[in-house]
């Protein structure tokens, strides 16, 4: 595990080098204690969103930004050999699997979702595993996005699609799912704070970012392309529904949807259509 690379970057007048550690503990004003690979203890002050995550006790890798007296964490993931090694073998299948396919990539209704292993905004690695048994709706977005019409569209009716299921009774096992294709950019960090801006519930809806080459696969499977354009990211967008067993059930296009008809078809695959709180 690398602790500081010799080799510094100069931006805008902030020196940048990647480091390493354990993070011992973070205090309510968001500096943390990391203690290095050589065993030393250096602070390091998190930014907002990743002050939520709960990297505490986590082996983590940052990018060091000094900016006068202020030594800042920019850009916290996991540094974890296990979840590294886990997120690392799905990816290598996943990369198989999307060759083998070859122009056939893109999965059709009742076609079984793809394996993935990626973080959510708690910094935790989740998999496909963890989503099986329980209907789910997923997009996805990147946080920069510039066009009101797209991603911030796509963010917004997620959230309507929450507020939808708050409603209902017997939907607590329903889960949303949103994937960044940014992930250099979009951190756990900033993931958090994205989510917390549009009011999610992080318990039901969770936001996943990790290995690029893995989230390419994914969007290739799912569907979805994008072109870098003028400094930004140009794409389509839809919301895929699957089923508790982990087949695709249904496939909206566009960044908008309806709400409340996406909202009725999760309740029908949990079994509970009709039914809601008074």
């Amino acid at each position: 595990m690398r602790n500081i690379l010799a080799l510094f970057i100069a931006i805008g007048g902030l020196w940048a080098v990647e480091e390493t550690g354990k993070v011992v503990s973070v205090s309510e004003d968001g500096l943390a204690q990391v203690l290095t690979p050589k065993g030393e203890t250096v602070a390091r002050r998190l930014h907002e969103g990743d002050r939520k995550v709960g990297w505490a006790g986590r082996f983590v890798r940052y990018e060091v930004v000094v900016e006068g007296a202020e030594t800042r964490a920019r850009g916290v993931v996991s540094a974890d050999p296990e979840e590294l090694r886990q997120a690392a073998e799905v990816t290598e299948a996943l990369r198989r699997e999307t060759v083998d396919k070859g122009r056939l990539v893109t999965r059709m209704p009742n076609e079984l979702m793809p394996n993935m292993a990626l973080w959510d905004q708690d910094g935790r690695l989740v998999m496909k595993k963890d989503f099986l048994g329980h209907p789910l709706a997923l997009n996805f977005i990147f946080t920069s996005c510039r066009s009101a019409r797209m991603c911030p569209a796509s963010s917004a009716c997620m959230k309507r699609l929450g507020d939808e299921l708050a409603k209902m009774s017997s939907v607590g096992g329903v889960r949303l799912l949103t994937i960044t294709f940014d992930p250099t950019t979009d951190t756990p960090g900033v993931l958090r704070a994205y989510a917390d801006g549009y009011g999610i519930d992080s318990a039901r809806h969770r936001f996943l970012t990790g290995d690029s080459g893995q989230i390419k696969d994914l969007m290739r499977h799912y569907g979805i392309q994008t072109l870098r354009d003028d400094g930004t990211i140009v794409h389509n967008a839809a919301l895929i529904v699957i089923s508790p067993e982990g087949r695709i059930a249904y496939r909206s296009e566009g960044p908008s949807f309806d709400a409340e008809d996406v909202a009725r078809r999760l309740q029908a695959l949990a079994g509970t259509a009709g039914t809601k709180e008074k």
